[in-house]
């Protein structure tokens, strides 16, 4: 049978998608950052990878929650600020407030419609290891929510494929965060 566009955009569109998408974006953004040594004001591809990865990491627990993609389009847009509010007014745990700062800090430079530059002298590179831990803790919290949505929506699993999807998730993201700098 012919897979449909519905179809497509669904899988594309699902909590474990997105939670990939923001896991991906985290460590594109961790692995540039080992590699590349370009001042903040020459090039911020790194800190939109991480923006955009924590976007992601809220957008996959609001999906696992209910969430439309055409609600998370109209409303959340792009905004972390608004995303972090909605995901933990449907009980994301409260994140640590060092998160809460990492988010605040970037929200501004993350819009709609571009990523807006961060300001900085000559040289300068402001940190990334929060905007990592961010989206390493967001992504860990939620990993369960998502396991949960995948088998709800997209595969009737046993307790053991829970159990063992989880896993593979949290291994991958152990991998990523155990090479940013502030969590090791």
């Amino acid at each position: 049978m012919a897979e449909t566009l519905t179809d497509v955009e669904s899988r594309r569109t699902a909590a474990l998608a997105l939670w990939r998408y923001g896991h991906d974006y985290l460590k594109a953004a961790q692995k540039l950052s080992e590699t590349d040594s370009i001042a903040c004001n020459e090039s911020q591809a790194i800190y939109h990878l991480a923006a955009q990865g924590i976007e992601f990491a809220l957008k996959s627990f609001l999906r696992a929650r209910g969430v439309t993609p055409e609600d998370l389009s109209a409303r959340i847009r792009h905004s972390l600020l608004d995303a972090l509010q909605e995901a933990i007014a449907r009980d994301l745990s409260p994140p640590p407030i060092e998160v809460v700062r990492a988010i605040q800090f970037i929200a501004p430079h993350h819009r709609d419609d571009q990523f807006h530059y961060l300001a900085a002298r000559y040289g300068e590179f402001p940190t990334l290891a929060p905007l990592l831990t961010a989206g390493t803790w967001i992504l860990g919290q939620i990993a369960p929510d998502v396991v949960a949505d995948y088998f709800v929506y997209h595969g009737h699993g046993s307790a053991t494929a829970v159990d063992e999807m989880l896993q593979r998730l949290r291994a991958d993201l152990d991998v990523t965060a155990s090479k940013i700098p502030s969590l090791q």
